[in-house]
C-alpha cells in the first residue's frame, strides 16, 4: 500500500511486474527500481501474486478489490457499506488530476433565509421566500427541508 511498494521493490519482489505507488514518489521509484514496470496513473495493480496501490485511499480500493476477487461482490459490497466507502473504484482510474477543487456554494435557500431574518417584524409568505430563490413553493420547501431540517414555516415561527 502506497510507498510500501518501495519495500517490495527493494526485496526484488516487483522485478518484472507492473506496480504503482503514490504519485509524488513515482519519479524516485522509477530511478531506484528500473526493473519494475511502474504505472504511475492507476489506483492499484493486481499481478495476482503481488499487488500494489497508489496511496491510503486507493489501498482501501485495493483491499475491496481483493475481497471481491476472493469472496465475491456481495461480500465486498457488505464490507464497503460497513466501512462507509464507495463499493468499487476501478484500479485503472487516474490517481491525481491537476485541477482546483470548486469552492462550496451557498445553500440554495440561504438568500431567502437571510432576507426573512431581516424582516421578521413583517408578514412573510412562503411564496415570497420561494420567489427570492427563483423556485416554486414546492421545490423551495423541499430544498429548505433538506438544508435546514425543518419546514420554512416551522423555521420562521421558531
Amino acid at each position: 500500500i502506497c510507498t510500501g511498494a518501495f519495500v517490495l521493490a527493494s526485496a526484488g519482489l516487483l522485478d518484472g511486474h507492473t506496480a504503482t505507488t503514490h504519485w509524488r514518489y513515482t519519479d524516485l521509484f522509477s530511478r531506484l527500481f528500473p526493473r519494475v514496470r511502474l504505472d504511475p496513473d492507476v489506483l492499484y495493480t493486481d499481478g495476482e501474486t503481488v499487488l500494489t496501490s497508489a496511496g491510503c485511499a486507493s489501498g482501501i480500493d485495493l483491499c475491496l478489490h481483493m475481497i471481491r476477487r476472493d469472496h465475491g461482490t456481495a461480500v465486498a459490497n457488505d464490507v464497503a457499506r460497513r466501512t462507509v466507502v464507495p463499493p468499487h473504484r476501478e484500479g485503472g482510474q487516474v490517481q491525481y488530476i491537476r485541477r482546483p477543487v470548486p469552492a462550496l456554494s451557498a445553500p440554495a435557500t440561504s438568500a431567502a433565509r437571510e432576507w426573512a431574518l431581516r424582516r421578521l417584524q413583517e408578514p412573510i409568505t412562503l411564496g415570497q421566500m420561494a420567489a427570492r430563490e427563483s423556485m416554486s413553493v414546492r421545490h423551495f420547501t423541499r430544498r429548505f427541508r433538506d438544508e435546514v431540517g425543518t419546514t420554512p414555516i416551522n423555521w420562521l415561527t421558531q
